[in-house]
């Protein structure tokens, strides 16, 4: 059967790859002397410089965090606004992080200017805050949204602890790691689940395993888009090139993989600037969800 291989939805990463070394066991031999294995533990180096990055970062008053995390939001580096989280809240948004590239939101619209207002101070280590985005085009304003953000103070440091928006505001595009409301897809075979934002919003089609997922314009004028498929292949298949390819693995079963194919781009790229192509642009970036909560029955 031939297969399309599609590019995952999402854009570079921004997040530079960090040098990586290691310690290695390796063995010593002096003639006439029996050879001696000298074991080192290894160390990840990489994860160590994130760590020390990550400590520099750290904000050290309430109002030096919101800034920070505000500034990382303007520019859409997640690996900035991911080091400015609470354990909670990275625990929360790293399978998304990872799945995007490190990258959140799109480029249109984007963050003219900010400002924070409205501190409050919920305890001695709980503050919130306001904080008002101004939205551009290159059409001109976009209007202004408003971001209230937890700050929570951990041993001498503060943290970003919760991020809300209204449902419908754009900037929620730049800030995908708010707490979703889910609901349960139940195919025959399987179940996941995709965010109640969704709902009216997208059309399937299933036959014997895969499922074709369709968005659904509002607008019926509008013609519909595949945002991804789940298909259902054999283990024999799937180890013959699909485990090095762009198919992402969810779930296997009496010798079968179920993987997800997402979407190569926004398919509604040719008009960035109408409704259907940020709704399209926001669902392609919580495919996270699916991986993490799909069940087979």
């Amino acid at each position: 059967m031939k297969k399309k291989i599609l590019l995952l939805a999402g854009t570079v990463a921004i997040s530079s790859m960090l040098a990586s070394g290691a310690f290695a066991k390796g063995t010593t031999s002096i003639e006439g002397v029996a050879p001696k294995v000298i074991t080192v533990h290894q160390v990840n180096m990489d994860q160590l410089q994130v760590e020390l990055l990550e400590k520099a970062l750290a904000p050290t008053s309430a109002k030096d965090a919101i800034n920070k995390w505000a500034e990382a939001v303007t520019t859409r580096n997640g690996a900035y606004q991911y080091a400015l989280f609470s354990k909670e809240l990275k625990d929360q948004s790293n399978a998304y992080f990872k799945a995007n590239g490190w990258v959140t939101g799109v480029s249109s619209p984007w963050v003219k200017e900010y400002r924070i207002k409205n501190e409050k101070k919920i305890s001695k280590t709980k503050h919130s805050f306001n904080v008002e985005f101004a939205l551009a085009t290159s059409t001109g304003s976009a209007g202004s949204e408003i971001v209230n953000v937890t700050i929570k103070k951990v041993n001498q440091n503060w943290f970003v602890d919760s991020v809300n928006a209204k449902e419908s505001a754009v900037i929620l595009e730049r800030t995908p790691y708010q707490k979703q409301h889910n609901f349960t897809y139940r195919a025959e075979e399987y179940a996941f689940e995709i965010p109640l934002s969704w709902d009216t919003k997208y059309r399937t089609e299933e036959k014997d395993g895969n499922l074709n997922f369709f968005y659904k314009p509002k607008d019926a004028r509008v013609p519909e888009a595949i945002l991804f498929s789940i298909e259902k292949i054999k283990v024999s298949t799937w180890n013959d090139g699909y485990e090095d390819s762009l198919y992402v693995k969810l779930g296997e079963k009496n010798g079968y993989i179920y993987a997800m194919l997402p979407v190569s781009e926004n398919q509604y790229a040719n008009k960035p600037e109408s409704p259907e192509y940020k709704e399209f642009e926001k669902m392609s970036m919580e495919f996270g969800v699916i991986k993490g909560n799909f069940l087979i029955r």
